[in-house]
């Protein structure tokens, strides 16, 4: 893109709509009319064009209208430049019909997408079609940090102490902890397994997060003696250290939620329990354009009929 100070050509846009015109009509009378001007401002027009390019576009007579060779080479740039013109004005039209630019922009952190698809994507692909939307895959942290400065209309994450004054917090469901491990450990066959029973066990756990943040708090508040031996970022490292018999992993329920695993096993954590509040958030009402703010009252509504329902 050319820097937008340099200095442009005295022609308006009215007057390359006037050459491109005429130049598919060949008639003088007839493009006026079209135009709704006056034959003296359509030569007019013309004779600008001409003064500012410097050259000759139209030859005139009696008979008819034609375009010389430079007429010809010009017409193709004029007809790019009035149809960018026009697509341009439609987009910024629309953007200030809707508010924005037609976009939804949705955080998330990963453990929560089993919750969105393939659900979501196709609800607001029937009730709102003309909206495009984004998804954006983020850590909690990320995601509260995008929702204030707000680069998205509204994120689906867990709701903690962390969460800024700034964004109103709408609570879907709370989120248990479950341990994982494997399915021939000498505790799989307990139905709810207390956290004391994982004492001199070690354990995976994320490095860092929210996830870390409620297992650390609750192992300093309770006196519980856990051996967290791994911190590792992703889920499948996770898995891969219990797979490996190496640590039992701990972290909440619905990051199991598509573990297809013959090998482990899912369990339950009490005494005490512990889970997080899984919410939408966002920046307070009104949201940037009124279809953005139906499209969340709509997927809230949705979340909450959904999670009723299944509870």
């Amino acid at each position: 893109m050319s820097e937008p100070w340099r200095r442009l050509p005295a022609l308006s846009l009215k007057q390359v709509q006037y050459f491109v015109t005429l130049a598919q009509l060949r008639s003088f009378t007839e493009t006026a009319n079209r135009l709704a001007i006056s034959q003296p401002a359509l030569s007019s027009a013309l004779r600008q064009i001409e003064s500012v390019l410097g050259g000759k576009l139209l030859n005139r007579t009696a008979q008819a209208v034609t375009l010389t060779e430079l007429g010809v080479a010009i017409l193709p740039h004029a007809e790019r430049l009035l149809n960018v013109a026009h697509s341009a004005f439609d987009d910024m039209q629309q953007i200030m019909q809707q508010g924005g630019d037609g976009t939804l922009r949705i955080g998330l952190v990963p453990s929560v997408s089993t919750l969105l698809f393939p659900a979501v994507p196709q609800l607001l692909s029937e009730h709102f079609p003309t909206m495009r939307v984004e998804f954006h895959d983020l850590t909690n942290d990320a995601l509260l940090v995008e929702l204030d400065n707000g680069s998205l209309d509204f994120g689906i994450g867990a709701a903690d102490s962390t969460v800024p004054d700034s964004l109103t917090v709408y609570p879907l469901l709370e989120d248990p902890f479950v341990v994982v491990m494997r399915k021939d450990d000498v505790l799989a066959e307990t139905h709810n397994l207390p956290w004391r029973q994982l004492a001199k066990r070690p354990i995976a756990l994320f490095l860092k997060g929210n996830v870390s943040r409620l297992v650390t708090a609750i192992v300093e508040s309770h006196k519980i003696n856990l051996s967290i031996n791994y911190r590792v970022d992703f889920q499948e490292t996770l898995y891969g250290l219990v797979r490996s018999r190496l640590a039992l992993a701990i972290l909440p329920q619905l990051y199991t939620a598509s573990l297809n695993d013959d090998e482990l096993t899912v369990i339950p954590l009490q005494q005490p329990t512990l889970s997080r509040t899984v919410a939408m958030m966002r920046k307070p009402a009104p949201l940037r354009s009124p279809q953005t703010e139906q499209c969340f009252q709509f997927l809230l509504r949705a979340f909450q009929e959904r999670i009723k329902k299944d509870s």
